[in-house]
């Protein structure tokens, strides 16, 4: 483990002096818009389009990479509402709940976790679990939100549709896979300039979580219980339940480690900016995001030594 946690930590040793700069000096009160826009909108996608697009993809062989990811992210949206509703959370806690459970940082962090891991032959595997991710969250999971929020007479479906199209992390993943497929040969000089952003990828992300947990008040010790418990959910029970499901289908998990390890990643960041045009519970979502991501340090080196 100690081995594991020397690859992975230089990784928080960038989010934890970026945390700590943001703190005491405000170094990017107006950098984190502007990195995380960069890093959504353009750094991420160009990543997993360049590395889908270079692999050689065959539904048949990646089959199993599917469906277990896709039967992870759903199962986990079940039981969300399941226990939700025996739970009878609030209307509010509700939809944060459910929406956050499945949402691990598969790509800000899971990105640069594994190919630190695995090296930059483990990034299409990779990409095509975060694309796995992100077609059910952006179905299953926005369109409850907006059904638990619509106004009357509103097309659901259709938004739905709409918000899938405009994603650019999902689109990304549908053309590199398209031309990975098909084996379409793109001229080097685009492949240099891909690369190029690329490699700005993973530093940015880090220092856009480093500044998020910065800026976050601590808050009541009592506050923070509720936060622990979903944190422990999301690092250890959503992947423990993984792994024994894959132990009890007499499946080997060392053969689905990638995607073991991506459930084990903390809640993403990207329910934060969802939180005002869903309604969701803002302060919950903010505190989990900070305690899950600093508790990662120690059970991602865990369940990685363990595959």
């Amino acid at each position: 483990m100690i081995e594991i946690l020397t690859i992975i930590s230089p990784l928080f040793l960038i989010i934890l002096a970026t945390a700590i700069g943001q703190k005491y000096f405000r170094i990017g009160d107006d950098w984190s818009k502007v990195f995380n826009e960069f890093a959504l909108k353009i750094g991420l996608p160009v990543l997993i389009f360049a590395s889908l697009s270079r692999t050689s993809f065959s539904f048949k062989d990646q089959a199993s990479l599917i469906i277990s990811n896709s039967f992870l992210v759903i199962t986990s949206l079940i039981f969300a509402y399941f226990l939700g509703k025996l739970l009878k959370f609030n209307k509010v806690f509700f939809r944060t709940f459910f929406i956050c459970l499945a949402f691990s940082n598969v790509a800000y962090l899971g990105i640069p976790v594994l190919s630190s891991i695995k090296g930059a032959e483990i990034l299409p595997q990779v990409s095509l679990i975060i694309g796995v991710y992100l077609f059910w969250i952006f179905t299953i999971g926005i369109a409850f939100l907006d059904n638990s929020i619509k106004e009357k007479n509103e097309k659901i479906a259709k938004t739905t549709v709409l918000k899938l199209i405009k994603n650019p992390l999902l689109l990304s993943c549908f053309f590199g896979i398209i031309i990975g497929y098909f084996q379409i040969q793109l001229p080097q000089i685009v492949f240099k300039s891909l690369d190029m952003i690329s490699a700005s990828v993973t530093p940015t992300v880090l220092i856009v979580i480093g500044l998020f947990i910065g800026k976050s008040k601590l808050g009541k010790l009592k506050d923070w219980i509720p936060i622990a418990i979903f944190s422990l959910l999301v690092l250890i029970l959503v992947p423990g339940v993984f792994y024994l499901v894959l132990r009890t289908l007499q499946l080997n998990p060392k053969d689905f480690g990638v995607s073991i390890i991506e459930a084990a990643m903390p809640l993403a960041i990207t329910p934060f900016a969802l939180t005002d045009k869903y309604k969701l519970d803002k302060n919950f979502i903010a505190k989990s995001i900070v305690l899950s991501t600093i508790l990662s340090v120690l059970t991602l080196p865990f369940w990685v030594s363990i595959l």
